[in-house]
């Protein structure tokens, strides 16, 4: 077992979500859209920069994705939206998480079972996205929930709400200056990073109604443009 974590299957309706240690891409499927992620984290979050531990010395937040267009197979994803929670007691890399999805209600089976995959970690290459990653750190993992999502995210502003009724609610804006008020950019570059290239930083507060307990306040976010595919970020586009 990879690093010694469990792997199964996954009831999602009526299809079957396996979770295997043998995660190879297969199925060809891409994602396209804007991501929205906050954790616990003080702004320069030190996953980004490879540090050793977390600010707080645990990990916990969520991404959430508005696809603009995107497939799985030749099942069409365009216009769906889709969140993972996550936490874990230490820096990921020392596991012994917990992890669940959240899918936008909309879709149909095919497209529920599709979403559920790719962000439950299959049918990617090993290590190649963050939602493999957090998968294979998570000793526990919830059933996906479907629900409506409310997705309204702007990157050049650094501006977003999320809306997951009975789950989460999260806002975020600019970082601004503490002897100012002023709003203050920046920007992370990762050429070589398996989530994006480039994210503009803000703050985010969260609160989730969920499995997974969030209570964050003006910590960590990163807004981007999302392009992923089973092998990883697609930088040729």
């Amino acid at each position: 077992m990879l690093l010694g974590l469990p792997f199964g299957r996954i009831l999602v309706g009526q299809h079957s979500v396996v979770l295997t240690e043998d995660t190879t891409a297969q199925v060809d499927w891409y994602i396209e859209g804007v991501e929205f992620s906050n954790c616990n984290c003080d702004y320069a979050c030190p996953c980004q920069f490879e540090s050793r531990r977390p600010t707080y010395g645990d990990c916990c937040g969520f991404a959430a994705v508005l696809i603009d267009k995107g497939h799985f197979g030749d099942v069409a994803l365009d216009g769906l939206g889709a969140a993972l929670l996550y936490a874990w007691p230490g820096p990921i890399y020392e596991g012994n998480g917990e992890c669940q999805v959240v899918i936008d209600e909309r879709a149909d089976g095919k497209q529920r079972h599709a979403l559920a995959t790719v962000l439950y970690g299959g049918e990617t290459n090993e290590g190649a996205t963050h939602w493999w990653v957090y998968r294979a750190m998570s000793s526990t993992v919830h059933p996906p929930l479907f629900k409506p999502i409310e997705f309204d995210v702007n990157i050049e502003r650094r501006r977003a709400r999320i809306v997951i009724p009975g789950v989460l609610e999260s806002t975020a804006g600019p970082i601004r200056s503490p002897a100012t008020g002023a709003e203050h950019r920046v920007r992370i570059n990762l050429p070589n990073g398996i989530e994006f290239d480039l994210a503009e930083i803000g703050s985010g507060t969260t609160k989730t109604m969920a499995s997974i307990a969030l209570d964050l306040q003006d910590t960590y976010c990163h807004f981007t443009l999302l392009r992923q595919s089973g092998k990883g970020v697609v930088r040729s586009r």
